[in-house]
């Protein structure tokens, strides 16, 4: 064979290769459901042993009117596209309260290559957050925290099998997908660990 024949045969692998690899790529974004039945299909088919709780039905949280810290609108549609655990909470962030933002900092540093994806948000019910939590909040460099109301919020999930009621235990954080979906819940009483290998599992078969 002369060397431009290998050239040649080089070249045409080499496109094989990009056409076999973009293919692949088309037909996962294809085959992601776009659905919260279809998601909870396909993870069954793949064997997920999921920790959390289902929030069935699975309701979205791009109707809360949310704000940071200076008053401006935050927008789902306009942040980056990533998975999101919520901790709903109030300006006291009791021992409750820490210690379900402890668990879900330690799950977020544990993530590895897949802590970009990932985002906390804790959303203040009640106005100004005390001195003492504004303390504790420090220790969560990658906490976004925001205002919202707690009727809305309740009113969304009024209808799941995982209410809202923040002031009686047990807590609960609430996972919600790149679409804004609120379909998971965990207390304190997941291991981390278990939230773990859940976060994982979801973004291993999701684009981003």
């Amino acid at each position: 064979m002369t060397q431009q024949e290998k050239t040649r045969s080089g070249q045409w692998h080499l496109w094989l290769m990009i056409i076999i690899l973009g293919g692949v790529i088309s037909a996962g974004f294809l085959m992601f459901p776009k659905t919260e039945e279809a998601r909870e299909k396909l993870l069954g088919s793949l064997g997920t042993t999921n920790h959390g709780v289902f929030v069935l039905p699975a309701v979205s949280m791009k109707s809360l009117q949310l704000k940071n810290a200076d008053q401006t609108p935050w927008v789902f549609d306009e942040q980056k596209v990533k998975w999101r655990m919520i901790i709903p909470g109030y300006s006291t962030c009791h021992q409750e309260c820490q210690d379900m933002l402890y668990l879900t900092r330690q799950v977020h540093i544990s993530l590895g290559k897949y802590s970009r994806r990932f985002e906390r948000i804790y959303i203040n019910f009640d106005g100004q957050l005390d001195s003492d939590t504004q303390e504790y909040l420090k220790l969560h460099p990658f906490l976004h925290v925001l205002n919202g109301s707690q009727s809305e919020l309740t009113e969304i999930l009024a209808e799941t099998n995982t209410p809202l009621n923040v002031k009686d235990a047990p807590l609960r954080a609430y996972m919600v997908d790149q679409n804004g979906l609120i379909m998971m819940s965990y207390t304190l009483a997941d291991d981390g660990h278990e939230i773990i290998e859940d976060i994982e599992h979801l973004m291993k078969y999701s684009p981003g």
